[in-house]
């Protein structure tokens, strides 16, 4: 047994450097990630459902005599979009079976030491005519977990993905509690999971999972010639987040020439404020945020640029910001002016929530086509961020 659990943790260590280097070429070709806080990521899991033992003769008992409760307790960390790691307890009851044939531990002649052919939970259940008996096990399984979000890894990162499919991989440690007969055991175990997760909100999820734990044959006190057992738990959980979720990073994505020009400028503003912290007293143009035509959503690809807006307002807490959203001259000028002033409060609705920014420090308005900051028609789908004193 003992070699078959260091096989385990041999595959188990190989496969955990083969996804992290996966992880790793995906974030490198595709996406840039600025250094996340520690204590961003962070969550806790309850969850409970049912559960059965697959032995060597638990077919012989009728399927809804093998279900038994079973509930999980967890806590882990995302360390990037594509894996974290958890600690989770899993366990509660099991339903086996027995026959004659075997050895069992606590052999009363052997003070526990070694098997014999007594089993002491005869002693505590029904026996049938045929010689046959169901036990009862108490347990509980800790194991620490290899996590990875499969979405992320095989396509491109989104948080604002609502599905996510997260299977897991790790090693344990199962306590059997004495219960009717059933000795106290400890055993390795090697776990293995695979989650739905669906997001409610910034704080909650609800998942679904099925896993397993494979024990050495022993695990329960009696030795029946398999190699190994497991078990078989199907759980519905919430997931609650503790404090802000979500990985600061930027696309790598092609931009035109000009607009090029414009995003180094503004972003050279931002960071010249965030390093120096400039006392102003004037307003001051601080970046912009482009737009498609007619559409009220940013262009993808311009995280960056809200970060550096959230950085700018925490190093100076005294500043505000003013959206001035603007609009090309390619449509009806009522139109223009209702598109200008929701591009400003989208880029509002932005900052408030997922970047965490204070209402009261930003105000919007809507310049329709009155006002045209740049010559060229295009550049003017575009919402100027301008830096005020509070």
């Amino acid at each position: 047994m003992n070699a078959i659990l260091l096989k385990s943790k041999k595959s188990l260590l190989l496969l955990l450097i083969c996804l992290s280097a996966s992880a790793y070429s995906q974030t490198a070709e595709n996406e840039v990630f600025e250094e996340t806080p520690f204590n961003r990521n962070w969550y806790i899991e309850v969850g409970g459902g049912a559960q059965v033992l697959f032995s060597k003769n638990a077919q012989k008992l009728d399927f809804q005599d093998r279900i038994t409760p079973s509930i999980s307790l967890t806590a882990g960390k995302w360390f990037s979009p594509h894996w974290g790691l958890r600690l989770q307890f899993q366990g509660y009851s099991l339903n086996g079976f027995s026959t004659s044939a075997g050895l069992y531990l606590d052999n009363p002649l052997s003070n526990g030491f070694i098997f014999g052919t007594k089993d002491p939970v005869r002693d505590h259940v029904t026996i049938r005519p045929d010689g046959t008996y169901r036990h009862y096990l108490r347990y509980a399984n800790v194991h620490l977990d290899f996590q990875f979000s499969l979405l992320n890894l095989i396509g491109r990162v989104n948080e604002e993905r609502k599905w996510d499919i997260i299977p897991a991989i790790g090693l344990g440690y199962m306590h059997l509690f004495g219960y009717k007969g059933t000795p106290d055991n400890d055993v390795m175990t090697a776990n293995f999971s695979l989650m739905g997760k669906y997001k409610l909100n910034k704080r909650f999820d609800i998942n679904i999972e099925a896993q397993t734990a494979v024990m050495p044959d022993q695990f329960d006190g009696r030795i029946a010639g398999r190699l190994y057992e497991n078990n078989c738990a199907l759980t519905l959980g919430v997931t609650y987040h503790l404090g802000k979720r979500g990985f600061n990073h930027r696309k790598t994505i092609y931009v035109p020439k000009e607009v090029i020009r414009i995003q180094r400028d503004t972003v050279t503003v931002v960071k010249e404020v965030v390093v120096e912290k400039k006392v102003f007293n004037e307003p001051f143009l601080l970046t912009s945020i482009r737009f498609n035509i007619n559409k009220s959503a940013p262009i993808s690809g311009q995280e960056m640029v809200f970060v550096n807006i959230a950085k700018y307002l925490d190093a100076n807490p005294h500043a505000s910001i003013r959206l001035d959203g603007y609009a090309d001259k390619s449509g009806p000028s009522e139109f223009n002016d209702r598109l200008s002033y929701q591009r400003a409060e989208t880029v509002k609705d932005i900052l408030i929530h997922k970047y965490g920014v204070k209402a009261e420090r930003l105000t919007t308005q809507g310049k329709g086509t009155a006002e045209q900051p740049y010559e060229k028609g295009a550049w003017n789908r575009v919402v100027l961020v301008t830096a005020l004193e509070k």
